[in-house]
């Protein structure tokens, strides 16, 4: 049966059930991460919009963009909904709201997320060995996907 996906901004009522995400999969994910705390959600997302994911009533994943530089900063799945296409989805949504293509940093041993980006069209522009942990900047390639510059080349 196929699931129901519905991406919106996310509110106050959307802030603890999206900082349990971040934090479950940081535990399980990202070893890199040392002492991951349910707080960490509200510190690390100031100041961006984010975007929730929600699959049959549940929030399943959500997005968070600096705006500023049209950077991802954080794209997290619940693991309960990953291969359904959610952190696609939440992509798609997230190049409405950008004025260039989207940037994002990956950890180089990653290779699970690595694999999800370039397969939405995110290529490796930037290779940082000596960061903590060591990270890959990538850019988006799908430009037409841009209502703002999809707008201003047909200007």
């Amino acid at each position: 049966m196929r699931k129901r996906i519905e991406i919106k901004p996310a509110t106050d009522a959307d802030r603890a059930a999206l900082a349990e995400i971040y934090l479950v999969d940081r535990q399980q994910e990202f070893p890199w991460v040392t002492d991951p705390k349910l707080q960490d959600f509200d510190y690390d997302s100031r100041g961006e919009f984010v975007l929730v994911a929600w699959v049959d009533g549940q929030r399943a994943g959500f997005c968070s963009l600096y705006r500023l530089a049209n950077f991802i900063h954080l794209l997290f799945v619940a693991p309960d909904f990953r291969h359904l296409k959610v952190g696609e989805r939440l992509l798609t949504e997230m190049r409405q709201y950008a004025t260039e293509p989207l940037t994002l940093k990956c950890v180089m041993t990653n290779e699970n997320a690595l694999r999800f980006y370039a397969k939405v069209g995110f290529q490796i522009v930037k290779a940082d060995a000596d960061a903590l942990p060591p990270n890959y900047t990538l850019r988006d390639t799908h430009t037409e996907q841009y209502i703002a510059l999809v707008d201003l080349e047909n200007n």
